[in-house]
Order: structure tokens, then C-alpha cells, then sequence
């Protein structure tokens, strides 16, 4: 972990030192082990460092090279051996080069097409002083998050956005586009352009490039998934032994650290498979396993399964005791530091997991997130009924509902429905099929209180899910089987990237960079190569790691059948603070005031809510009041009153102009 920032005015200008710092300032809690800077004239490149591999221990940013090149760097580079046995005629690469320097090395080496052969979670700037350009480049998944802001004579850029916001020439302007389709639930299957939620500041998009000069500024891919070969090999069982190759390593590259590694545990699936291999794995490097599950009996209780994998492994793993909190525990923290209206009903219980971490002394955490998304998509079903395998969807089918007890008979059938609209049918039928469906479907309260100017901004919303913006989204090309389509869109939507960036940032205030395996790109690439019918064997879901984990992972836990359930907790969190958020979404609240929710419909819509959110009940209406509130509190954090006093103007000019004619 890094905040790396810079600013270049190409007009010559002198660069305000005064900005410069407290540029630097906004990114302290990104880098307790120090800060470097490179300071000329009209640029400036900076780095707050956090020291977390073996390598980075003898580290300095900026890099400077002899060619005149200086790189800052935030992340982790995975195939340092083939970088530097690509660079071995440079006399300055070794087995200890910290990955700052093999990045510069790789830029001097290769040029503007160095990225692509940088393999990792990793976010980075490079001034050219010869060329008097500035690169910047993003990791293929887009772990670490990079933004800027370009203008006609300047650039600035900086891992976080508050860091752009202390220039007097940025403004705080909203993206309401951007926020209609985030809180409107369309963002997910949309493609990750880089856009934020702050009007003229932009992300570079992951798997980008993007160079600047006086007359130059291009944004370009680097790198992208393949989409198409079968890696997998022929059989199930070659499959499953591939899948624990690069599982196996996925985990192994994020246990590289000269400190103490966690790794959050909940008893399901996906972190116990990830914990058990990184007890194999990490022979010198501490290993701390942290839990919130509960020990009560309620839905939520795990211990059981937690307690085999303490046993399987001959590890400890500590239990979490937060002290429960409500929806608005911390929430203008939580808002503040990920500069996104995304709030999480049980930030305590995420809290007491970064504050153990931090305590234990580990620099990262690992954790089993997206294994769900990436490891089981039933979009492999409209493959077979292409196919023509009508008995075999059927089957599966079939097979689902006995691994989800908990499921809805029709469920599963409903979204083979959906995804056979969504792949098979052209855009302008979707579009035709959703004014009908809105004829008959009568929204829940909680989500018909947006207004319709808001609603607008978000354009059409088909079936009720997210679709894509554009035609090319989630397509990898001529023969990609709509499972590999189904992934690579997961893996590239602006929803996704807006969770990274969320767990990038709030992790970074403890002091901890948040590590995901299941977002491995050599791991994914596998998968989308690997048909359905082996990921989900027979129906099984998760077949693919069942088996091929076999013998690492406690048997326990790979035929488990239910996941732990945290709704009650949920629906208990958002009642805690009902009367607190009534009182913030009241008339005087800003979602009201700048026409973002019609107040008539809030009130209905609250007062529906807390029949809704008893106990086990679905915890969607908790969803949407925690989006609403986090809306509300983005807003009190970044816009203030500016936008009211601006719109208050637009009506007053309006009206002059009309008693004028």
C-alpha cells in the first residue's frame, strides 16, 4: 500500500509548493513509513510509502533512473521472476529489487508498452523527462485505485480523490449520471470507464494506460483477458488440478510480506479454502486468522465449521467481539475516506476485523470476496440450451436447490430467464420488453423514491437489472462462450471497480491493503477458459473447487450446503438507527433539497420500511435505506450547500427571465 500523487503544469509554470504538500498531507494515512518527493519547477511527483514485501524494505520512491525516468508506485508486482530475467542485461536488476524499481526498469526497457508486462495489484505514475510526458497505469483488475484531473496546461492525479479536491480549482461537482445508475442498481453489468462520481475527475480504467503531454492525451488498454482457450485441459479432473495450480499460487503471491499476514475466515467456502492453502503456504510468514463469526446459534453462528478448519490446520483463529453498532456507526468516516455513497449496515463488525489486523501487525488482509461471483454463474446454462442440452439445464436445475436450501423454487429459473434476455435477445427488444414489464410490476416503496428527474439520468433500466451501456461491454470477441462472457463482464463492470476502490480506501486508514485471491488475473483467465459443465459439475455448485481442493480443505467444508446468514443482524442494525435517519432524510435534508428523492415518497417509503426489516425478513429494504442514507451523507461531505445555491439561482434567473418577457 502507497498513496502515490503528482501534479505537471506543461505550460511551465511554477507548481505551488504549498499544494504540492498539502496534496501529500490528504494521503499520510496511506504511508506511515515515510514520504518522498521529486520537485522541479512545473512538476512534481510524490509517494507515501507503506512498506509491505521483503523487497520494499530497502525501498525509496520516486525511483529515479540515470535515463532521467522517476516512477512512484502503490502495489505488488506477481512476476517479478520474469521481469527480471526480461531486464537481466541491466546491471542494476536483482533478486532484491524492490518492484518500484523493476517498474522503472520495465518503462526504460520497454517504453510506452512496458504495462503489459507488468502482472500484479499495482497503480503507478511515471514522469519522462526526455519525452516531457507523464504515464499512468493501472493493474488488470484495477485493485489499487488511480485518478486524475486533466486540463488544457496541467495534470494532477493522485490515489484518492480528496487529493485532487484541495487544488482551488477542482470543485466538488456531483456525477449524477454516475449516481442515478450506482443507486439505481445499473452500474453493475456497465463497463468500467474510469468514470467517478465527481464531475471532471476521471479514474484511469484498469488494465489502462494513459499518457499526457502539452498536446497529448491518450487512454489506452495494456492488457486484456483472452477469453476464449480451453486452459483447463480436456477432463474434469485435469480442470479441477489446473484450478488448484492457480489457486494455490494466487494465494501464495499475496503471502509475500515482512510482516504478519490475515486472513478473514467466516467458515464458508471461499475463505477456509484460502486460509488452508496459506497454512501450507506460509512456512516463515505469520499467519493471523480472524473470525466474526458468532457463537450463539443464531444463523449467523459458524463456529462449528471454524473449529474444523482450527483443527484441519493446527492454527488458532480469533474470534471477533464487536460491540454492536447501528447503521450509522461511523458512517461520515466510512464516507469521507471512500469518497462513495456506499455505506455498510455492519461497518462495526468490518471495523473490529481491520483493528485486529492492525494489531496483530499485519500489513494485509486476505479475503474470500468474489469467490461467489467468480466461481459460480449460471450464465454457463444458456451455453447448454444453446447446445441444445435441454435435459442436462434441467438437471442443473434441479441439482441448485438442493445446495440451496434456502432458495426460492422459481429462482434460479428466473435467472436463466433473465440471462437468456440479456444474451440472446437485441438491445432495442430489451428495451421494448421494459416498457411492458413496467405496466404491470408495481415497485416495492423503498425503491420508487427517487424522482424522476434523478431516475432519468440513469437512462433505461431493463428488467429491472443492470444491463450494459454499451454493445461491445462484456464481450470478449468471436466464439467467447457466454459463461466467459458472464465473467469477464463481472470482473469489468464500474460496479466492481467501485467496490475495489471502497475496500482499497477504507482498508488504508488501518493501516492494512486489502488482498482478494479470487481476483488473481492468471486465476480468472483460467476460469473463463474452463466450460460450465467442469466449473459447475453436474449442477454442483463450485464443483471445480470441491474437487480440487480435495484433502487441503476440511471435508466439512467442501460439502457444506448453507452459508452463514447475517440478515437479522442487518435488518436489527438498520432499526437501531431508524429514528436518527428519519430525522436526516427529513424535509431540510439535501437528497430532498437538490430534487434528488421526491419527499412525499420518502415518507412512504419509511414508513413501509420498518414492517420490513424484522428480523430473519429479506434485507433488501435495509439495502436501499443504507444507499439512501449514504447519498445523503456523500453529499453533506463533498457538495454542501454549493449545489442548493446554484440551483436557487438557475430558478431565480429563470423566473426573472419570464416576468422579463
Amino acid at each position: 500500500m502507497a498513496g502515490i500523487f503528482g501534479a505537471c503544469n506543461f505550460d511551465n509554470r511554477p507548481l505551488d509548493r504549498q499544494l504540492v504538500a498539502r496534496m501529500s498531507d490528504t494521503l499520510a494515512h496511506r504511508g506511515p513509513d515515510g514520504e518522498g518527493l521529486a520537485f522541479e519547477g512545473s512538476w512534481a511527483l510524490g509517494c507515501r510509502m507503506m512498506r509491505v514485501t521483503p523487497e520494499s524494505r530497502s525501498e525509496t520512491q520516486p525511483v529515479q533512473r540515470q535515463s532521467g525516468t522517476r516512477l512512484v508506485f502503490d502495489g505488488r508486482l506477481d512476476n517479478r521472476d520474469d521481469l527480471i530475467q526480461a531486464l537481466r542485461h541491466l546491471d542494476d536488476v536483482s533478486l532484491e529489487t524492490p518492484d518500484a524499481e523493476l517498474a522503472a526498469s520495465a518503462y526504460d526497457a520497454f517504453g510506452l508498452d512496458f504495462a503489459r508486462h507488468l502482472a500484479g495489484d499495482f497503480s503507478l505514475a511515471v514522469f519522462d523527462r526526455r519525452e516531457r510526458r507523464l504515464v499512468l497505469a493501472r493493474d488488470a483488475i484495477g485493485i489499487r485505485p488511480l485518478y486524475y484531473r486533466r486540463t488544457q496546461a496541467s495534470l494532477r492525479f493522485a490515489s484518492e480523490i480528496k487529493t485532487l479536491l484541495v487544488d482551488p480549482d477542482v470543485e466538488a461537482r456531483p456525477n449524477k449520471r454516475l449516481l442515478a445508475e450506482l443507486l439505481l442498481r445499473q452500474l453493475h453489468r456497465h463497463d468500467d470507464d474510469g468514470s467517478t462520481l465527481f464531475e471532471g475527475i476521471q479514474g484511469v480504467p484498469p488494465a489502462h494506460v494513459a499518457i499526457f503531454s502539452e498536446t497529448q492525451s491518450v487512454v489506452r488498454r495494456h492488457w486484456d483477458f483472452d477469453g476464449h482457450s480451453a486452459r483447463g485441459g480436456t477432463s474434469f479432473n485435469e480442470c479441477a488440478e489446473g484450478f488448484r495450480h492457480h489457486f494455490q499460487r494466487a494465494v501464495e503471491r499475496r503471502l509475500r510480506s515482512a510482516h504478519p499476514v490475515a486472513v478473514a475466515v467466516s467458515g464458508g467456502l471461499d475463505s477456509s479454502s484460502i486460509f488452508c492453502l496459506a497454512s501450507r503456504s506460509a512456512q516463515e510468514t505469520p499467519l493471523v486468522g480472524l473470525t466474526y463469526s458468532t457463537r450463539d446459534g443464531r444463523a449467523s453462528d459458524e463456529s462449528s465449521f471454524v473449529g474444523d478448519i482450527e483443527r484441519a490446520c493446527e492454527r488458532p483463529i480469533q474470534y471477533l467481539q464487536p460491540t454492536p453498532g447501528g447503521m450509522l456507526f461511523r458512517a461520515d468516516e466510512v464516507v469521507r475516506c471512500t469518497e462513495t455513497p456506499m455505506l455498510d449496515a455492519q461497518w462495526f463488525r468490518g471495523e473490529s476485523l481491520l483493528m485486529a489486523a492492525k494489531a496483530a501487525g499485519a500489513r494485509a488482509l486476505l479475503t474470500g470476496q468474489w469467490g461467489d461471483q467468480v466461481l459460480f454463474d449460471s450464465a454457463y446454462l444458456v451455453d447448454l440450451l444453446h447446445a441444445g442440452s435441454w435435459l442436462t439445464v434441467r438437471g442443473h436445475l434441479n441439482e441448485y436447490l438442493r445446495w440451496f436450501p434456502d432458495a426460492e423454487t422459481d429462482e434460479f429459473r428466473q435467472r436463466l430467464f433473465a440471462d437468456l434476455l440479456e444474451y440472446d435477445l437485441p438491445r432495442w427488444a430489451r428495451q421494448a420488453l421494459r416498457s411492458v414489464r413496467g405496466t404491470w410490476k408495481q415497485p416495492e416503496p423503498w425503491d420508487d423514491w427517487y424522482a424522476e428527474p434523478f431516475r432519468r439520468e440513469a437512462g433505461p433500466d431493463v428488467f429491472g437489472h443492470e444491463l450494459s451501456r454499451t454493445a461491445s461491454s462484456g464481450d470478449t470477441g468471436p466464439g467467447a462462450t457466454v459463461l466467459a462472457r458472464a465473467l469477464y463482464r463481472e470482473v469489468r463492470s464500474r460496479y466492481h471497480g467501485l467496490c475495489l476502490e471502497w475496500n482499497n480506501k477504507i482498508d488504508s486508514v488501518y493501516g492494512v491493503e486489502p488482498a482478494f485471491p479470487f481476483l488473481d488475473r492468471d486465476l480468472l483467465e483460467f476460469l473463463m477458459g474452463v466450460p460450465g459443465t467442469m466449473l459447475v459439475r453436474d449442477g454442483v455448485p463450485k464443483a471445480l473447487l470441491r474437487s480440487g481442493l480435495s484433502g487441503a480443505v476440511p471435508d466439512s467444508i467442501l460439502q457444506r450446503r448453507t452459508k452463514g446468514d447475517f440478515t437479522a443482524e442487518v435488518n436489527d442494525a438498520s432499526r437501531r438507527d431508524f429514528p436518527a435517519v428519519a430525522r436526516m432524510l427529513g424535509p431540510d435534508s439535501l437528497v430532498v433539497q437538490l430534487g434528488y428523492v421526491d419527499a412525499d415518497k420518502v415518507n412512504r417509503g419509511l414508513a413501509a420500511l420498518l414492517g420490513a426489516m424484522q428480523g430473519s425478513a429479506s434485507c433488501v429494504a435495509s439495502w436501499r435505506l443504507t444507499g439512501l442514507v449514504a447519498l445523503e451523507i456523500w453529499l453533506r461531505q463533498f457538495v454542501g450547500n454549493r449545489e442548493r445555491e446554484e440551483k436557487d439561482s438557475t430558478l431565480w434567473q429563470n423566473n426573472s427571465r419570464v416576468n422579463m418577457i
